[in-house]
């Protein structure tokens, strides 16, 4: 107020209404005792929260008018002690509503106070209940330990001889794989023998292909050589001598029938060949899959091919004799081998003894081949023995595994009827022996499911 006083009469109007403040504080410290105030409740803490605040609040406004007041202009004598008498009488009006919220609160904690006399009352019965109930639990939950205990015993030997079975099936396992793993490299070994040799038999065919060209491309310049010769000879038969031709005609069939004879020893020595050729073909053919089947085709197509062209060199001997007995004396003259060197009758006898060693190395790798396939055979049939014998191990630890859920679903129907017996009473209140009764159950549980997914674990 910056150095003014207050005129008597408002001071002794303030003195007044100290007065009654000091009463309600002293008449309320008695009641708000150290051991009451431990007492109230949370509703109470909280109703004399929003009266502090609001408290706080009227002292913030009237610090905030005070503020006002001082900034603005010095007023008179008479505004001052008009304005003091308002605040006088805000002031008594609060007084009088803090009177009756502190008598309101004071009857709302004796009530509450003495329902929680009532309360601590009954929560006293219902400790001594539960106590008794605790007793009949833990000599219940005894006799169940000592069930479980024996019955983990019986569990956990069978598990040692379950698990010592399965430990002598996964040796043998192991060691049949590893003869399974030998046996496989062994045929691939023997696999890719078969195929260099196959490789080797393809090389040979296709150099009896190109062979076979070559002698084409011969027959048809050997046609070509007749057919010049047979246009010379008839211009020499149209201007040239009848008895020189008839000499002629006569050296000419003794030719040809010498050049028949030797042609039907060829043909017969060319299909002996083509059926050497064919029986290797075969046997190629079983050996390879439907690509090299395809070749195999192929290659058949083309000895068919130069079979038929020699068949026609055979037919037109029949039709025409002095020329087919010239192209005969020149392919004789030619004398040409499938290797391009001249052929002789110890070079066809090789080449069949060749061709039959092909077939006798082609028949030893099928046999191996056999073999191989039959002791696969043999290592599949154990392995599914194996596979039976694990199957049934599975089925033992499934039992083992049920038997163990059966016995969880015992101790949680026991634990559930403990719980029901705890909860039939009306608004429990946990005391010590109980809550220290729940701690025992959650860690034999905790115990009794850690060594269940342990044995799990193991078995797997």
């Amino acid at each position: 107020m910056d150095g003014l006083r207050l005129p008597p009469l408002i001071e002794d109007a303030l003195e007044s209404t100290d007065e009654p403040c000091g009463d309600l504080k002293a008449e309320s410290s008695p009641s708000l005792s150290p051991t009451m105030d431990n007492e109230i409740t949370a509703k109470e803490r909280g109703v004399l929260e929003n009266n502090e605040k609001e408290t706080m609040d009227r002292d913030q406004e009237e610090e905030e008018e005070k503020g006002r007041r001082e900034q603005q202009e010095p007023l008179s004598e008479e505004q001052e002690l008009e304005e003091l008498r308002s605040q006088v009488l805000q002031l008594l009006l609060e007084l009088e509503e803090a009177r009756e919220m502190s008598n309101k609160h004071q009857e709302a904690f004796h009530e509450l106070q003495g329902l929680l006399e009532d309360e601590r009352l009954a929560s006293a019965h219902q400790a001594e209940a539960f106590a008794r109930q605790v007793h009949n639990l833990q000599a219940q939950l005894r006799s169940v330990q000592e069930e479980m205990d024996s019955l983990e015993e019986e569990k956990e030997s069978e598990l040692t001889e379950a698990h010592e079975e399965l430990r002598l099936a996964q040796e043998e396992v192991l060691l049949l794989q590893q003869a399974a793993e030998e046996a496989a490299a062994e045929r691939e070994n023997d696999i890719a023998s078969l195929q260099e040799e196959l490789c080797r038999l393809r090389a040979q065919l296709g150099r009896l292909n190109d062979e076979a060209q070559e002698y084409e491309l011969e027959i048809t310049t050997l046609r070509a050589e007749i057919s010049m010769k047979s246009q010379r000879r008839e211009e020499e038969r149209k201007g040239g001598d009848v008895g020189t031709l008839r000499q002629e005609c006569v050296t000419l069939r003794e030719d040809c029938e010498t050049l028949k004879d030797d042609n039907r020893r060829l043909t017969e020595k060319l299909q002996l060949l083509q059926l050497q050729r064919t029986g290797s073909n075969r046997v190629y053919l079983s050996l390879k899959d439907g690509e090299i089947a395809g070749t195999g085709v192929g290659v058949g197509t083309e000895e068919g091919g130069m079979a038929e062209s020699y068949m026609t060199m055979v037919e037109c001997q029949s039709t025409s004799p002095g020329t087919n007995c010239r192209l005969v004396d020149a392919s004789i003259q030619k004398n040409i081998s499938f290797d391009g060197k001249p052929m002789t009758p110890t070079g066809w006898n090789g080449g069949f003894g060749e061709i039959f060693s092909l077939r006798d190395q082609l028949k030893q790798a099928e046999e191996k081949a056999l073999l191989v396939q039959r002791q696969c055979d043999g290592l599949k049939t154990e392995l599914r023995e194996l596979q039976e014998l694990y199957d049934c191990s599975q089925r033992e630890r499934a039992e083992l595994e049920e038997e163990l859920l059966h016995c969880k679903a015992e101790l949680e129907r026991l634990a559930g009827g403990w719980q029901s017996n705890i909860h039939s009473s009306e608004s429990p209140v946990l005391s010590i022996p109980f809550i220290g009764m729940i701690v025992i159950l959650g860690v034999v549980w905790c115990w009794l499911s850690e060594l269940a997914f342990q044995k799990a674990r193991g078995v797997i």
